[in-house]
C-alpha cells in the first residue's frame, strides 16, 4: 500500500513524532511511505516532500491542494493521514476529486470555530489519541457520529 501522511508544523511536535513512530511499523509492514510536512525531523526512511502546510494564506492553501492532488496522482497513494486541522482542512479538497480515502487523527485538543463546529473536515473516520479529545468532538461539535471517531492509543515505543 502507498500512504501519505501529511503534517501541518514546521517544527517538531508530539503529532510529528507519534506519525514517526507509525511511519516505522508501516515501513516494517511492507507498504510505501510518504511524508508531505514543511518540516519533518525524524530519519523513518519514507520519501520527504517539502510542502508547507504550516501556511494557511489562502493562496497557499490553494496551492497545497494542488500540489497534494498531483502527489496523490503520481505516487499512486491508497491511503492519505492527516495529522492536524490545517493538514485536515487541505486533505479533504485534495482527496474530494480524486476519491482517494482520507482520515485523520487529532493529536490534542481542537480549536474549534464555526466551520468545524458543524462541518467535518476530518473525513469518515478519524482516530484521537485519548476519550477526551474523542468526548470534545462529540459534545462541543455537530459534525461526528459517535461511531465515525475511534480512540488509538499512541504509537511510541518508549
Amino acid at each position: 500500500m502507498n500512504i501519505l501522511h501529511v503534517l501541518s508544523g514546521d517544527f517538531v511536535t508530539g503529532a510529528e513524532t507519534s506519525t514517526a513512530a507509525l511511519i516505522r511499523r508501516q515501513i516494517a509492514a511492507g507498504h510505501k511511505v510518504f511524508v508531505a510536512a514543511g518540516r519533518f525531523d525524524h530519519p523513518v526512511g519514507a520519501e520527504v516532500i517539502p510542502i508547507p502546510i504550516y501556511n494557511r494564506s489562502f493562496t497557499r492553501r490553494f496551492l497545497n491542494i494542488l500540489a497534494l492532488r498531483r502527489l496523490v496522482r503520481k505516487e499512486k497513494i491508497d491511503l492519505v493521514h492527516a495529522h492536524s486541522r490545517a493538514a485536515s482542512w487541505v486533505c479533504y479538497w485534495a482527496c474530494g476529486s480524486s476519491q482517494t480515502p482520507y482520515l485523520s487523527t487529532l493529536h490534542g485538543r481542537q480549536h474549534l470555530h464555526f466551520s468545524n463546529r458543524w462541518f467535518n473536515i476530518y473525513g469518515p473516520r478519524v482516530l484521537t489519541m485519548c476519550e477526551n479529545i474523542r468526548e470534545q468532538m462529540l459534545s462541543q461539535t455537530q459534525a461526528f457520529r459517535q461511531e465515525q471517531l475511534i480512540v488509538f492509543r499512541n504509537g511510541l515505543n518508549l
